[in-house]
C-alpha cells in the first residue's frame, strides 16, 4: 500500500509518527503540517457507491476542521460525471468554510474538467509536494 503521498516534512526527519493518517477501502488519508491529502484508492471513479462514501468521509473531514485539502487522483484513470458532482461540491464546500482545495494529479480528470468547462473552478498541481506549496 502507498503510505507516502510524495510530501516531506519535519516530521519524518524526527521519530514522531504523522498526526490523524488513516485508510479506508476507498481514500488514504495523510495529514501533513496542517494541509490534509487524501488519495483515492480507485482507478474508476464513477461509481455511485464510491462516490457517496468518499462524500461522506470528506464531508466528515470538513466536519472536523480540515480547510486545506489535497485531493489526489493518483490512481485514478477515469472518472466519470459523478466523481465531477463530487468535485463540484466539495469545492463549494470548503470555499464557503474559507479554506482552499488543490486537485493533485489532475492530469488524470483534465479531459473531463475541459469537456464540463469547469476547469477554471479548481486549482491543480501535478502530486502532492506542488500542491502542498500551493497553501
Amino acid at each position: 500500500m502507498d503510505r507516502d503521498c510524495g510530501v516531506a516534512s519535519p516530521r519524518s526527519i524526527y521519530p514522531m509518527p504523522p498526526v490523524a493518517d488513516y485508510e479506508t477501502n476507498d481514500l488514504l488519508v495523510r495529514q501533513v503540517e496542517g494541509v490534509t491529502i487524501v488519495r483515492v484508492r480507485y482507478p474508476n471513479l464513477d461509481g455511485l457507491l464510491e462516490i457517496q462514501r468518499i462524500t461522506a468521509e470528506l464531508d466528515a473531514l470538513l466536519a472536523r476542521g480540515v480547510r486545506k485539502l489535497v485531493f489526489d487522483f493518483k490512481y485514478v484513470t477515469h472518472a466519470g460525471s459523478a466523481a465531477l458532482g463530487l468535485l463540484i461540491a466539495l469545492q463549494r464546500k470548503i470555499d464557503a468554510r474559507g479554506g482552499t482545495l488543490v486537485l493533485s494529479h489532475a492530469e488524470r480528470v483534465e479531459e473531463l474538467l475541459t469537456v464540463s468547462r469547469t476547469a477554471s473552478l479548481f486549482k491543480r498541481a501535478p502530486d502532492p509536494r506542488a500542491a502542498f506549496k500551493m497553501f
